[in-house]
């Protein structure tokens, strides 16, 4: 250990010390660190040398920044340290001098007894056999190189060859540190930490690129469990040399890019290069558990998150976040995903999520085997379930935050009819909402629900409830970095029988003394035939009582003429409250009705007020005209025909065109 790593580390144990006590004891150190930090307990030095602290000796935190036990085998675990790196290189300028000294002093390159270059020549490992940062030195080859680093070794080219493959950037040499230009790749005792890459300085191109190195846990035991068919051992070792190495070609691209990405992304990389591992199913409960919470939410939740990247890539292809990255060299990753999935797809990022959030309910036991390739052991949490109708006007029990989701379930039971479901997001965020069609437990279609643009407002029917198992909502929160939303919904089954009906005569005007038919257009909602009968009545005597009978089939329409008949010489402006309805004869309990208004307005060419446009009318103007007869009644207008505000030969010549030419009607007459 170098004698300037010396001093400055009995600087941090004596802050360490004296950092602020009554903070309760975690199981993991860094994240009670930043937690501590977060809610005020810490300064930003005093969480970053205890964060070194974590990372280059835990046994010298103070007890309740360590797990029980702190030693050979760790009992917490970290997937990787590079956030925090990254994190305290963003805050660099704000840290005091001796904090600065005592970080450079840590993350000096180590010197180690050995090296080995890995057999693609682009890796150079550097290791102990002995000390406290010692490698497992068993040598079954022979080689002179213990098997550990040599299996290393080779997931490292591994690593190499797959994103060369799929077209990435290698990262920047490193101008002869670690004594050439290769990668270099150490091992130390991290406890329970998997690995980190270390950006160390600028790059060559014009980007914020970095040249870097990467450090491997020094033997990888008593690591949680994974898949791998060698061991969970190997296991461990192979997803993080994918991990870290995939860091390093981040830092080709952009070294400052969001920390929740770049750490979704490396855990992402490693089901691509050792898909047989699936060390990340370790994390994937802390999504599957927690899905409203924000997609770009840090911490351990941005590994859980790998799945985005996986969806991404079989949703549309491989070679797409390497895309991304190219993006990333000049915004964010997260803004060039915008413009590389619409550019080459066609289809918006918030849709995309939203895809995503039905993907993520279609696993384990619902699992179609259409959508993720692998079966993964865990099921997305629901906010809510459903058995009983009808489901009155509630808001939902999570809070989906920007790129989180949240899913109700309706289960019909058997039950006939159409379901309707009514949701509406807070109008202070963006939302997308679809509904999931199961037939069976794993037999599902999908169906968008339509939100009214800014209210987030939609209503969905589903005919034919009895032909489904289960109906999901998916809620989901488009506006990305936002905090958690609510949204409301409610849900009703409508029974077999069951109708409808409005209006469709859009104005009330009718005619003294003519006559008017309304229309009215009635809907039989059931799946089966049913009879509608239709009955109408108003309080002034002008539609005559009665009722006619239509047999609709199933959840057809029709539309239904009512006579409006106000006697001759009700004067203008007189009104009629009218009442229609429909109702079910296999219920007669189901029934729906309207009420509209009929309102007595002027028929210009109507000149004697008999309700009609006839012989007599012309008759009466041409009196009116040349012989000094009777003006037109009820007013003047009456025989104002051509609409021009005066009564003259005008009038009485498209009169004429009207009754014995086809000629039109009145423009100005309301129908």
């Amino acid at each position: 250990m170098p004698k300037s790593f010396l001093t400055s580390f009995v600087l941090l144990v004596l802050i360490v010390l004296l950092s602020p006590a009554g903070i309760s004891a975690a199981v993991d150190p860094l994240s009670s660190i930043e937690q501590d930090y977060r809610d005020g307990r810490l300064t930003l030095d005093e969480r970053v040398l205890l964060q070194i602290a974590a990372i280059k000796n835990p046994a010298a935190l103070p007890d309740r920044y360590r797990p029980e036990t702190v030693a050979a085998s760790a009992t917490y675990f970290s997937k990787c340290a590079t956030p925090v790196l990254l994190d305290i290189r963003s805050n660099w300028d704000l840290l005091n001098s001796s904090t600065q000294a005592t970080y450079t002093a840590a993350f000096l390159r180590a010197v180690t007894e050995s090296v080995y270059v890995s057999p693609s020549g682009f890796f150079k490992l550097h290791y102990d056999t002995t000390g406290a940062n010692a490698v497992p030195i068993d040598d079954l080859d022979a080689s002179g190189v213990p098997d550990f680093v040599e299996r290393c070794a080779a997931y490292l080219d591994s690593s190499l060859a797959t994103h060369q493959a799929l077209g990435y950037r290698l990262p920047p040499g490193d101008s002869l540190l670690g004594g050439d230009t290769l990668l270099d790749v150490y091992f130390e005792e991290l406890g329970g930490i998997y690995g980190y890459a270390q950006p160390e300085g600028p790059g060559p191109e014009p980007w914020n690129d970095s040249y870097s190195y990467l450090v491997l846990h020094r033997d990888f035991l008593d690591f949680p469990a994974n898949y791998d068919p060698e061991g969970s051992q190997a296991g461990a070792a192979k997803a993080t040399c994918a991990h870290e190495f995939h860091h390093c070609v981040q830092f080709a691209y952009d070294a400052g890019d969001d920390i929740w990405f770049m750490e979704m992304d490396a855990t992402h990389i490693e089901d691509i290069v050792f898909e047989q591992v699936d060390d990340n199913y370790n994390y994937l409960p802390g999504f599957f558990t927690v899905p409203e919470k924000s997609l770009m939410e840090t911490g351990n939740h941005a590994y859980s998150s790998f799945i985005w990247g996986i969806f991404l890539g079989e949703r549309f292809d491989t070679s797409l976040m390497e895309a991304i990255w190219d993006g990333a060299r000049f915004q964010t990753a997260f803004a060039a995903m915008t413009d590389t999935i619409a550019g080459r797809y066609g289809v918006s990022r918030d849709a995309a999520f939203t895809e995503f959030a039905i993907w993520n309910y279609l696993t384990q036991g619902r699992d179609d085997g259409v959508h993720y390739s692998e079966d993964y052991p865990f099921s997305v949490k629901t906010a809510k379930t459903h058995t009983l109708f009808p489901v009155t006007l509630q808001t939902a029990p999570y809070n989906p935050a920007g790129y989180g989701a949240a899913y109700v379930q309706f289960f019909p039971g058997g039950r006939l009819g159409t379901l309707e479901i009514t949701v509406n997001g807070d109008d202070a965020r963006e939302w997308g909402a679809y509904l999931v069609l199961s037939s069976a437990d794993n037999v599902h279609t999908f169906e968008p629900l339509a939100l009214s643009p800014g209210a987030y407002y939609g209503i969905d029917s589903v005919l034919h409830i009895e032909n489904f198992y289960r109906v999901t909502l998916v809620m989901v929160n488009t506006m990305e970095y936002s905090a958690g939303a609510f949204f409301n919904y409610s849900a009703t089954i409508i029974p077999p029988y069951a109708v409808r009906s409005s209006v469709v005569t859009v104005d009330s005007a009718v005619y003294s003394g003519g006559r008017r038919d309304f229309e009215y257009r009635i809907t039989n909602d059931a799946p089966v035939v049913d009879v509608l009968d239709v009955t109408a009545w108003d309080n002034s005597g002008w539609v005559s009582p009665g009722t006619q009978s239509f047999s609709l089939a199933a959840e057809s329409d029709s539309i239904v003429t009512i006579q409006v008949a106000p006697p001759n010489a009700t004067p203008l402006g007189s009104v009629s409250e009218m009442w229609f309805k429909v109702a079910s004869r296999g219920n007669p309990a189901m029934v729906d009705s309207q009420v509209v208004g009929a309102r007595t307005t002027l028929q210009r060419g109507d000149l004697d007020f008999e309700g009609e446009i006839k012989i007599s009318d012309l008759t009466y103007l041409v009196n009116f005209l040349f012989k000094s007869g009777a003006p037109p009644v009820p007013m003047a207008d009456a025989g104002d025909f051509s609409c021009d505000a005066f009564v003259n030969v005008t009038d009485l010549t498209q009169l004429v065109k009207y009754l014995f030419q086809g000629g039109n009607s009145p423009i100005c007459n309301p129908y």
